[in-house]
């Protein structure tokens, strides 16, 4: 019995990395375009962090508009990858040489993770980029050696740079230096084998009449050492989220808690099990509103994979199963389909857990009539209990509670019964005798590496064989899974006058994100314990030490008090009849790649590029504010150098042809206004006195100097004007 918990969905990707890699390049290239604008005004140390203030407030808007998580990462990514290239010290070792340890990552991720295969666009970009700074590396390298170093000068960078885009823009299997589509050649043909062979194992053993990986819906299992199981064994299919909401209490923020599934192999209903439940509620005057608090009606459909079994897997708690198949043989394979609607039950919520307490206390337990069943039943869920249940089968489910063998004590230890004594010893009734034995087991290790009983033919089927298999586990290993677990439960249960039973099947944890179909692998087999708790009926525990409690994964609702307008109140829809959508297989529910609308997207666009702008200007503004102080706070021979360069700048503005500044002022002459040379000539002559002279300004010098560059100004602006 295989008791990991694995929690694999098909299509579940915490970010899809196309749309993240391309995000991230498109963010990194718009912060070096912001980057050089703002070097344009500002130092370039200091343009390396005027743009975080654009990005910060992208990212914020990003977090409040809910955007998928992938685009802020992005973004941030991008931010911080630009500020690395900045700032770090020796940034152009860190190029040449940091590319080998990225080949050598890729190529363990390749070959030891099997990641990076081509399977992405953005697997293609990152083999691009590698080949060319690999390439641009080594060329450097090279000629940085004497004896290798040829008489021609070295390709630049944008030679490699141009040549990777020509290899990205051929088709990737193409390429000779691509081994790609060799290796994914061989991973099908593995991969092909491999379901081949596992086919023909699947159809020998149902040739042979035997069952296949179907160790779920057996109780013959000794607790001895397994291996683990990621073959597929059932794919689940809903349109429900995989996860519940609530309100925070303290951040007031919507968290979200995963949805757990008990998949039970067996005959697929259990109409006792949901009549005791149903007449627990109604004896305790339960209403609509507060059974929507640890209960409401769900929905999946359940497929088979690798499964040959008579068994109908299907939820606990299923009361309506039904299936859309041509088999009628009596051991369905794979390919079966069934569609299963059960009452999912907050095992975990404080307000159930009180309200079996307070059915012990009261020993309430009032008859309730097929027609007030019936009634009862659409009252709080919506559905019509007559449609799937006769008043025969109720009158039927009504007596059956629980049978002789579920208090058998068989093969029981001296030590094991006192060690129940000494646990439930002045444990007030039978609902806390099951916890506190539940947490008692929780404290031993979780290990698949273990042993069964000490007579090896020892199994769960028989009370003698879990007795066997729990006294060892509690008084000498102190180590196994969840048939150690449960079996030591049972045992300890029964011997507290406790109704006990084992049920044995997957135990699925769905993923955060929602998924086309979701498949359970052997890695969730698991077998876990039902005590029968008078007045209420069967309640699973989960004494298993790997995995959380029901009190872990409850769903946090709770009632709508009076007046109490709080968004951590729960209040339910009205009944209705529950319908499940029938959702096509090559229909995909992810939405667009962003999950963003056009409105979230200039909500978002518009103020980022306001900002920009608003930051360019005030840097602008405060560059001339800052050079116009700097001008006005100057010794004169320094503000007459300003005006120099300044003049410098007109004349080369106003030149209808470009020329290289020489570093001679005569050049500028030549080219400047004719109506301006000789005043400009007179400005150039105190400039070049000062500078070889080390003679003073006068203040007139200085206006004249000034008048001039103003004039050249006003000139320039008629002479563009004119254009």
């Amino acid at each position: 019995m295989i008791c990991i918990e694995a929690n694999q969905a098909v299509g579940g990707s915490a970010f899809p990395r196309g749309p993240f890699a391309l995000t991230a390049v498109l963010a990194f290239f718009s912060y070096s375009l912001l980057e050089h604008a703002f070097s344009l005004i500002v130092r370039w140390k200091a343009a390396s962090f005027f743009p975080l203030l654009p990005a910060a407030l992208l990212l914020l808007l990003l977090h409040k508009t809910e955007a998928p998580l992938f685009l802020s990462a992005s973004v941030a990514s991008a931010v911080v990858a630009r500020l690395f290239f900045n700032l770090a010290p020796h940034i152009e070792k860190v190029l040449l040489y940091g590319v080998f340890p990225l080949n050598a990552a890729a190529v363990y991720l390749y070959f030891g993770r099997h990641v990076l295969q081509g399977a992405y666009a953005s697997d293609k970009l990152l083999f691009v980029s590698l080949v060319t700074l690999t390439l641009a590396s080594l060329q450097e390298l090279l000629f940085e050696k004497p004896l290798l170093r040829s008489s021609g000068e070295a390709f630049p960078f944008f030679y490699f740079a141009l040549l990777g885009v020509l290899v990205a823009m051929l088709p990737m299997q193409r390429e000779p230096i691509n081994w790609a589509p060799v290796a994914e050649a061989g991973g099908r043909i593995f991969h092909r084998a491999q379901d081949m062979v596992d086919s023909a194992a699947y159809h020998l053993s149902s040739m042979w009449g035997g069952s296949y990986t179907a160790g779920y819906n057996s109780l013959d299992v000794s607790g001895g050492k397994i291996e683990r199981s990621g073959r597929t064994e059932v794919i689940l299919k809903t349109a429900q989220e995989p996860y519940y909401e609530y309100t925070d209490e303290e951040t007031s923020e919507v968290m979200k808690v995963r949805r757990i599934l008990y998949l039970a192999g067996g005959t697929g209903i259990d109409r006792q099990k949901l009549i005791s439940f149903l007449r627990f509620l109604h004896a305790n005057d339960v209403d609509r509103e507060y059974a929507a608090l640890f209960s409401q009606l769900s929905e999946v459909k359940v497929e088979y994979a690798y499964l040959n079994t008579p068994d109908e897997i299907a939820p606990v708690n299923a009361f309506l199963v039904y299936d859309g198949n041509s088999q009628n043989d009596t051991v369905h394979k794979k390919g079966y389909r069934l569609t299963a609607r059960y009452l999912d039950i907050d095992y975990g919520s404080p307000y159930l857990a009180g309200l079996i307490r307070e059915a012990e206390a009261s020993g309430r337990d009032e008859s309730l009539s097929y027609e007030n069943a019936c009634s009862y039943f659409m009252e709080l869920y919506g559905v019509e209990l007559g449609s799937f249940l006769t008043g025969d089968e109720y009158e039927e489910a009504v007596r059956v509670s629980y049978g002789s063998a579920d208090l058998s004590t068989d093969g029981v230890s001296a030590a094991l019964q006192e060690l129940a004594d000494q646990i439930t010893r002045g444990v007030p009734g039978e609902y806390d005798k099951c916890r506190t034995i539940e947490s008692y087991l929780r404290q031993y290790s979780y290990q698949t590496n273990a042993v069964g009983g000490h007579d090896p033919l020892s199994t769960m089927s028989t009370p003698a064989g879990m007795a066997d298999i729990a006294d060892r586990f509690l008084f000498e290993t102190g180590a196994g899974y969840c048939v150690h677990y449960t079996s030591s439960m049972i045992m300890m249960l029964r011997l507290s006058g406790i109704p006990a039973r084992a049920v044995s099947g997957y135990r699925y944890v769905y993923p955060f994100e929602k998924a086309d179909a979701y498949e359970v692998s052997g890695n969730c087999a698991h077998i876990w314990p039902e005590a029968y708790i008078r007045g209420v009926g069967w309640v699973p525990f989960e004494p298993t030490g790997a995995y959380r409690t029901a009190e872990e994964y409850t769903w946090r609702r709770k009632p709508a008090a009076a007046g109490n307008d709080s968004q951590s109140a729960y209040v339910p829809p009205v009944p209705a009849p529950a319908q499940v959508p029938d959702v096509p297989d090559n229909e995909k529910s992810s939405g667009s790649l962003s999950g963003m609308t056009l409105d979230q997207a200039m909500r978002i666009a518009l103020p980022t590029a306001l900002s920009i702008l608003v930051t360019l200007a005030v840097l602008i503004m405060g560059t001339l504010s800052a050079a116009r102080l700097r001008y006005l706070r100057a010794a004169p021979e320094k503000k007459l150098a300003m005006d120099v360069d300044m003049i410098k700048k007109g004349i080369r503005r106003q030149s209808a042809e470009d020329f290289v500044d020489r570093g001679l002022l005569s050049d500028y002459i030549a080219r400047a206004p004719e109506a301006l040379r000789p005043d400009i000539q007179r400005v150039f002559d105190i400039y070049y006195r000062v500078l070889y002279g080390s003679s003073s300004v006068s203040a007139e010098e200085n206006e004249l100097a000034a008048s001039v560059r103003e004039q050249l100004h006003a000139a320039v602006k008629k002479r563009l004007k004119q254009k």
